[in-house]
C-alpha cells in the first residue's frame, strides 16, 4: 500500500535526522522521490502528525517537531502502565518457546564489551517477546508507536553503559525468573520498578538535553 510506504519512508527520514525543525518538507520532492502522488504522501504526514513527529500548518508548511516536556512525561507513563499490564498477563500465557527465546536474548546482553546500540537492540527485542507473549495485539500495537516515538526523541547510550547497563542487566534477569515461575503479581512488581527508573533517566535526559 502506497500510503504505509510513504509512511515509512518519511518516518525513516525523520528518525535519521534528515529534516530541521527550521526545514520545511517538502511533499512535491517526496512524491518524486517516492515516484508516487502526493495523495498518500498527504496522509502519511496526517498520521506522522498525530504521532507526534510533524507539525503541519497550512499556508505555512510541515515541520519536525520538538515534543513538550508534559507530552513527554504523559507518553512514558502510557507506556509503563501498558507494558507493565501485558507483562502480568504474559506470565500466564508465555510459551515454553518463548522463554528459550529471552534466555537466549538475556545472554546475548549479558556478552561482555557489548556496544551500546546492539545491547539497546537486544532490549527492544527482550521486552518485544515478553508483551507479545501477552496475546493482546491491540495494546502492543499501540504501545509501540509510543515507544518507537520516545526512542526517536532520546538519547540513550547512557541507559546501556557502565552501572546503568549491569542494573538493566540484573533486572532483566528477575523479570525472566518471575516469568519462569508463572509468577504474575512478581513479574509485574519487578517490570513496574524497571520501566520506572527508565522511565526517570529518560526524563532527566531530555530535561538536560533542551535547559
Amino acid at each position: 500500500m502506497k500510503e504505509e510506504q510513504a509512511y515509512k519512508h518519511i518516518k525513516n527520514l525523520i528518525i535519521q535526522g534528515k529534516f530541521t525543525m527550521k526545514e520545511a518538507i517538502s511533499i512535491n520532492q517526496l512524491a518524486d522521490q517516492m515516484d508516487m502522488s502526493r495523495t498518500p504522501v498527504h496522509r502519511a504526514l496526517a498520521q506522522l502528525e498525530r504521532e507526534g513527529y510533524i507539525t503541519i500548518t497550512p499556508q505555512v508548511g510541515v515541520f519536525v517537531r520538538r515534543p513538550e516536556h508534559k507530552e513527554i512525561l504523559e507518553r512514558l507513563q502510557l507506556c509503563v502502565a501498558i507494558d507493565v499490564f501485558l507483562a502480568e498477563q504474559a506470565a500466564r500465557s508465555i510459551t515454553e518457546f518463548q522463554l528459550e527465546e529471552l534466555i537466549g536474548v538475556l545472554e546475548k546482553m549479558e556478552t561482555p564489551e557489548l556496544a551500546a546500540e546492539l545491547y539497546e537492540e537486544l532490549n527492544v527485542k527482550f521486552h518485544t517477546i515478553i508483551c507479545r507473549a501477552a496475546n493482546n495485539d491491540f495494546a502492543f500495537r499501540a504501545n509501540k508507536i509510543n515507544w518507537d516515538y520516545l526512542n526517536y526523541v532520546n538519547i540513550s547510550d547512557e541507559l546501556f553503559k557502565g552501572g546503568n547497563r549491569e542494573q538493566s542487566q540484573a533486572e532483566h534477569r528477575m523479570i525472566y525468573y518471575a516469568l519462569k515461575d508463572r509468577d504474575s503479581k512478581l513479574t509485574e512488581l519487578l517490570m513496574k520498578k524497571h520501566l520506572m527508573r527508565v522511565a526517570q533517566f529518560i526524563i532527566e535526559k531530555y530535561e538536560r538535553i533542551n535547559a
